[in-house]
């Protein structure tokens, strides 16, 4: 996909070969357009810098389909898998695989002669995310952090990096389900207050000291300005009256499903007696016509 976007651009104003390819089964080749001497000319160096997305990592292979199938896949002739090994996230597709990182900006150094790049989009999602403590996205925001900075020192031209993202928010077709957020926002109160992560206060030690300060130097200056951490739940916690008690909203949501299951016993009850006395009632009804019928057959 790199290389879709970025060869015209970054390299030679036109696409990769392997992609105009139209060899039987490399169908993608046959639906590119096709540029003059004169739009490459034009097309070629038009950047400023390299504005790069990274998530995630993953293995591919070549893949032979039959020419009559046409899809993504079968087009790029390519196909991909994820280790099993490699830690999941909240998103199907993102794999926290950090090696994968310093490789990808190592690549783009050496295939578009190091250009200035600037990571746009860099993050890691959680589901069902209540505990201000998100110790994974801080495990992958300091591993991949730290594979950037390998990236540095290898000469990448790596000029700023933004985290993926501020806060929670609406994330395409999985919508408010999947949270990148650093902060946390509670969708169940109209005011949506944003409350900080763990990983809000990792970032913003990060950004201080302009990355990771050396233990063995003793404790950094940047270090000393941190704020408190997070000290109330990412729900909102307001008293609320139930049958003449206050109770917090954790509190009163438990006595609610206890008094509906209590509800629920007493009706159950109910129906059991009911159905039990009908029984009886028409036990006894029966039992008459019984003893005339004794007195007849002894007649």
């Amino acid at each position: 996909m790199g290389g879709w976007f970025s060869n015209p651009i970054f390299k030679n104003g036109d696409y990769p070969e392997v992609m105009k390819t139209t060899d039987p089964g490399q169908e993608l080749g046959r639906g590119l357009p096709e540029f003059t001497e004169s739009e490459k000319r034009r097309i070629n160096g038009t950047y400023d810098f390299f504005g790069f997305n990274h998530y995630t990592t993953v293995l591919a292979y070549n893949l032979d389909s039959d020419s009559s199938i046409s899809s993504f896949e079968a087009d790029r002739g390519v196909a991909s898998i994820t280790d099993r090994s490699w830690p999941d996230s909240g998103s199907f597709w993102l794999k926290m695989t950090p090696f994968g990182f310093r490789r990808i900006l190592n690549w783009l150094k050496e295939e578009y002669n190091n250009p200035p790049i600037y990571v746009t989009e860099n993050g890691v999602s959680q589901r069902e995310e209540s505990d201000l403590n998100d110790t994974a996205r801080i495990y992958y925001l300091r591993s991949y952090l730290n594979e950037a900075l390998k990236a540095v020192q290898d000469k990448v031209d790596l000029r700023g990096y933004t985290v993926w993202t501020l806060m929670d928010n609406f994330e395409w077709a999985t919508g408010f389900a999947e949270r990148f957020g650093l902060h946390f926002v509670n969708y169940t109160d109209t005011s949506l207050p944003r409350i900080p992560k763990a990983s809000a206060k990792f970032y913003a030690s990060i950004v201080r000291c302009n990355g990771f300060p050396d233990p063995a130097a003793g404790p950094h200056p940047c270090l000393q300005q941190e704020g408190a951490e997070p000290t109330i739940s990412p729900m909102s916690q307001e008293d609320v009256q139930f049958l003449g008690l206050t109770l917090g909203t954790t509190e009163a949501q438990t006595a609610l499903y206890v008094l509906f299951a209590l509800l629920l016993l007493g009706v159950c009850g109910v129906a059991f007696l009911s159905y039990k006395y009908c029984k009886r009632s028409k036990q006894k009804e029966t039992q008459p016509g019984e003893q005339e019928l004794n007195r007849i057959s002894s007649f």
